[in-house]
């Protein structure tokens, strides 16, 4: 029932101590200083910056405006927002496409062109060299906040002013955290712009143009294709371009979809963002042009300088996710949900927590040990069908999946994402769900609140963890249409209609109980050329994930330390959408077995090593199709003064395949990958179990690990070495529907 790998790595998904919530990119705990407090508590979706009516001139037909707003003030993404901008020039502006931009770069970061750090207007034009900017400069506003709604507004009050079209193009680019929206200014601001914060700036610009809708709104950010933000954007353009997942480091291709664009001006706004996700990855200029290639390879591989264009794309796309949607659609799409939501409490919950539980996920951007809680769409849908079984659900489903294809103009996504349809949403477990509904916080439906106030889910959400009555009448679909984005919102009713009842007790349809028995081992001491069989029997029900675990107990600290922790396989799987998840066989008591080989491991940069405890992120059906997570401390140029979480994801032969930075504390806030550069330093935390004498109880706590280990140009490599001697715990985990280890066993075995 095990995976059998030569040396395998993995790591806890115990529920631990440390879930305390801080907040997305320290969002949630700051929310009324970004936000208006006015529309935090009422809704509301209007900003007090509208400044009223305001001249545009004529336009003549198939003319277009593409507004860049780059907000690059961030060391881990400032060269690559640069270089988008860069790219763009390649194509630059006609008479019939004009392009704009508003770049905002960071102080101590990237030192190119000049190294300047002010916040910069271009009119964008045409030039072939990709590290300088030649475009003209418009202006230079000096340091603007550009996680500011004002900054925004004014941009594309200046740009519509400035160059009146036909047809008008946004995209933003910077960090993204799906319905928390992003857009962070880290210095000397701290902010975000959050989803309401958008929509009211969207609502003023368009009421005070009356330029009708944008025909594009792009989100070149990390993790903005949900359900949620589509719903923001429906009655303010036609189309829009998005990922359920993270992007990497190069963005999106501009210079390909842009060279269309200004090849074919006549082009539609649906052509335009089916462009953009067809060229994504494939096109992009920093694969296809050969110069720009090498130099990319140089920055991101150890080796590779005759890797082909098509070569390196394949090696990047594993893991994205890009789609294309027709907002006229997304109404139907919400109705389609709502008619899913109406049938859901005649359904078995637990089963609704299982599809939960087994859906196709996305980079997290709260803290670690909380489960995923941006879940594909249409794959849960899948799943809904498959696990519950209720006629009346099976047929909703099949609605929402026609409502997709409908909305969906264009989807693309990698290999190790098989369930991705396109379209995310949000399905928190019971704790996430608690934390994310205290206004204390800024509420998930305050700051989403058109959808909050169009959809039934927040609605089922109460139902599902409190057992709230739902008022199936407190939905209106109008707020997605065009009209509203001329009128003032107040959604505030509809964000008190799923609010929890005062004092309410949280329930857990997932949780699981679940029982293993005592551990046995075929010996109980081995060599480290040696193996030991541990085996165990388990019963329950709500079983999600089996997990084998290794402790090893430091005895000058009274500690143990985590070493390894990885999935087990049922003796039967489940394929739905091309994901595959485990099938327990929870009528009756079973065996689970592990083949323990007495083995730690390091992460080496080729010089230093430093021990690490990686986590299984992706349930694969072989070894080699788990994706796995480490996580530390990032330090740009080794200064630790600008530390950041940071993550390496490795594949199940454990190379590195890719680096991600996290804008906030402990694993939270906008997730964006990084290109390493020499002199960079990595500091994996390590996972301790410490004894609390005060409760009593064994406690886990991270602690950052001794070693930092220093990128020298080639990726950080594992090292598997023989175990330390001493004393082991190696046992048996499970872990319920709703995320929670809530059972384990184990059995000490000594290695001398």
């Amino acid at each position: 029932m095990k995976k059998t790998h030569p040396h395998f790595i993995s790591a806890t998904l115990v529920s631990i101590a440390l879930l305390l919530f801080v907040g997305a990119c320290g969002f949630l705990d700051n929310f009324e200083e970004v936000s208006d407090e006015e529309n935090a508590e009422t809704g509301a979706s209007s900003p007090s910056f509208s400044q009223g009516p305001i001249a545009v001139g004529e336009s003549e037909p198939d003319t277009w405006l593409v507004m860049l707003y780059q907000d690059a003030d961030d060391d881990t993404l400032e060269r690559d927002i640069f270089l988008d901008f860069n790219e763009a020039e390649i194509i630059g502006s006609t008479d019939r496409v004009r392009i704009v931009s508003q770049l905002d770069r960071y102080d101590g970061s990237f030192d190119g062109d000049g190294d300047w750090t002010s916040t910069k207007r271009f009119f964008i034009e045409q030039d072939y060299e990709l590290e300088t900017i030649a475009s003209e400069e418009l202006e230079d506003l000096g340091e603007v906040d550009m996680s500011d709604s004002q900054s925004l507004y004014d941009f594309m009050i200046w740009g519509i002013q400035s160059y009146p079209s036909e047809h008008y193009v946004l995209i933003l680019s910077d960090h993204g955290m799906g319905w928390l929206g992003g857009w962070t200014d880290p210095e000397p601001y701290y902010g975000e712009m959050s989803l309401s914060d958008i929509d009211g700036t969207l609502s003023a610009v368009l009421t005070d143009t009356g330029i009708g809708q944008l025909e594009l709104l792009g989100f070149d950010a990390c993790l903005m294709a949900q359900l949620e933000t589509l719903s923001m954007a429906a009655p303010f353009g036609r189309y829009a371009v998005a990922s359920e997942e993270t992007e990497p480091s190069v963005g999106w291709a501009y210079a390909a979809f842009l060279g269309e664009l200004t090849s074919n001006p006549s082009m539609s706004g649906a052509d335009l963002a089916v462009s953009i996700v067809d060229s994504y990855i494939t096109d992009d200029y920093r694969i296809t042009d050969d110069e720009a290639r090498i130099s990319f390879i140089e920055e991101n591989y150890e080796y590779g300088e005759n890797m082909s264009a098509r070569e390196v794309a394949e090696d990047m796309s594993g893991d994205i996710t890009l789609a294309a949607f027709d907002l006229s659609k997304v109404s139907a799409l919400n109705d389609s949900v709502n008619e899913l939501v109406t049938a859901l409490p005649a359904a078995d919950q637990s089963a609704v927590a299982a599809s939960r539980s087994y859906a196709q996920s996305f980079t997290s951007v709260f803290e670690k040990g909380i489960p995923d809680s941006f879940l594909d769409l249409g794959h849960f849908t899948e799943l809904l069908s498959e696990e519950t079984g209720d006629a009346d659900v099976v047929n909703a489903a099949k609605k929402v999946s026609a409502a997709l294809s409908q909305t969906i103009l264009a989807e693309k996504h990698g290999d190790l994402l098989p369930g991705a349809t396109g379209l995310a949403f949000y399905f928190p477990n019971s704790e996430l769900y608690e934390m994310t509904t205290d206004e204390d916080f800024g509420s998930y439906t305050s700051i989403a609140n058109r959808f909050a106030a169009a959809s039934l889910w927040d609605d089922f959400l109460a139902y599902h963890y409190t057992g709230k009555e739902m008022d199936l009448a407190a939905v209106d679909l109008a707020v997605l249409d065009p009209i509203a984005a001329t009128q003032s919102q107040d959604f505030s009713e509809a964000i008190a209609a799923s609010a929890p009842e005062e004092g309410v007790e949280f329930e857990s349809p997932g949780r699981g109980e679940i029982s293993i028995s005592e551990v046995t081992s075929t010996a109980y001491e081995i060599n480290v050329d040696e193996s030991a069989t541990i085996s165990a029997y388990v019963s329950g029900t709500n079983i999600a994930y089996l997990y084998y675990y290794v402790n090893y107990y430091a005895e000058e600290y009274d500690s143990f330390l985590m070493a390894d922790v990885g999935y087990l396989n049922a003796d039967s799987m489940k394929e739905v959408g091309g994901s595959i998840y485990p099938d327990w066989d929870e009528g009756e008591e079973f065996l689970v077995e592990y083949n323990w080989l007495p083995t730690v491991y390091y992460l080496s940069d080729g010089e230093k090593e430093a021990f690490v405890y990686l986590e299984p992120e992706l349930y694969g059906e072989t070894y080699e199709e788990d994706v796995y997570t480490l996580y530390g401390l990032y330090a740009p140029g080794g200064d630790t003064d600008k530390e950041q979480e940071a993550m390496i994801r490795f594949d199940g032969n454990f190379e590195m395949k890719s680096f991600w930075v996290f804008t906030g504390e402990d694993g939270t806030g906008a997730p964006r990958e990084a290109t390493l550069e020499n002199g960079d330093t990595f500091t994996p935390w390590e996972l301790w179990q410490d004894y609390n004498v005060d409760t009593e109880e064994w406690e886990y706590a991270y602690y950052l690990g001794e070693a930092a280990l220093t990128y020298t140009g080639g990726p950080f490599v594992i090292l598997a070495y023989d175990a330390f001697s001493g004393v082991y715990e190696v046992g048996f985990r499970a872990e319920d529907y709703d995320g929670n280890i809530v059972a384990e066993a184990y059995q000490e075995i000594t290695v001398p």
